[in-house]
């Protein structure tokens, strides 16, 4: 995503609450600097693990 407002965030983190009422841990991989400058710009608060790339969550062992 190149843009994200309160619309799309909130969407992306209702999706993660669902998954987590059936038991999966929902991470996002892949935010770019200038992605989360703005989601805290927003002041939107993320609840889970937020990766700037799919190679460092992989690496996480901690989500596995």
């Amino acid at each position: 995503m190149s843009v994200v407002d309160t619309m799309v965030a909130g969407q992306i983190f209702k999706v993660m609450d669902s998954l987590k009422l059936i038991g999966v841990e929902a991470v996002l991989s892949g935010v770019r600097p200038e992605v989360a400058q703005t989601m805290v710009n927003l002041g939107i608060k993320v609840e889970g693990k937020v990766y700037s790339s799919l190679r460092t969550a992989i690496q996480d062992k901690n989500i596995i």
